[in-house]
């Protein structure tokens, strides 16, 4: 696990301050700079990202960007400050602050991984994503693309933790009842497949360019009405396998009498 203090400047913080702001990270001269909007867009980035606070972009001699260590208060005050911002998210973001250089000038170091509940909003319902070196509008089809992505691996998590249970309660039923489940059970797991197949087949559609503001997303309500067909098979899917569920505990039920 890494440290929350260093004395000097850490591996990682020395590269980042060699490079210009980009996908990855973000410098901000004080703590007050650290804005929700700044956190929600990097949990809603594949990879998430860093920002380095109390640190100045500048050009070297060669008239190349980086980082420039001017030092920022890193007391409790300041702490409070940076998690506030990340509470206020919705949902709220994980970070992951490191005090560095305090034998010097210290400054902090605030990580931010890829969230796991995208997307990520302020509290006044932003949302944003970072792009190469700044911070992008999220526009409708990638959003809509987010949303697809969190539904979708929640409910087939759930399906699998289902589906698992249900196939160890076949094992140990006898021989007659799995003849007449595991029909039933194939049926569930290929409707499984083709319901991720849909889903899959949505994501690549709303892999749509950027537009510029105030353009609208091509076939953006087809998309939205195929989505609410796929719910509905969802819940299709669900009911199914609640039916084999109650069937299998009424045959374990008349077997035990």
């Amino acid at each position: 696990m890494e440290k929350d203090i260093y004395m000097s400047i850490s591996r990682k913080s020395k590269a980042l301050l060699n490079r210009q702001e980009g996908l990855d990270v973000d410098f901000k001269l004080t703590v007050k700079g650290v804005d929700a909007i700044d956190l929600v867009a990097f949990a809603n980035s594949e990879k998430g990202g860093t920002l380095l606070v109390g640190v100045a972009e500048v050009e070297d001699e060669n008239s190349m960007q980086k980082g420039k260590i001017i030092g920022c208060p890193v007391g409790d005050k300041e702490r409070l400050y940076i998690l506030s911002k990340a509470e206020s998210c919705v949902p709220p973001v994980e970070v992951n602050i490191i005090i560095e250089n305090y034998a010097r000038k210290p400054f902090y170091r605030i990580e931010i991984p890829s969230g796991k509940e995208k997307p990520y909003c302020t509290a006044g319902g932003t949302y944003k994503i970072r792009g190469d070196g700044r911070t992008n509008t999220l526009l409708p089809g990638r959003l809509l693309s987010l949303f697809v992505e969190k539904q979708s691996e929640i409910f087939f998590n759930r399906f699998r933790e289902a589906t698992k249970e249900l196939g160890k309660n076949i094992i140990n039923s006898d021989s007659a009842l799995q003849d007449e489940l595991y029909p039933l059970l194939r049926k569930i797991l290929n409707m499984e497949y083709l319901v991720e197949a849909r889903l899959e087949s949505i994501q690549k559609a709303l892999n749509l360019p950027d537009l510029l503001p105030g353009e609208t997303v091509p076939n953006l309500t087809s998309l939205a009405e195929n989505i609410d067909k796929l719910k509905d098979k969802i819940k299709h899917l669900e009911k199914s396998l609640s039916r084999i569920d109650e069937k299998l505990d009424h045959c374990l039920a008349n077997k035990k009498n």
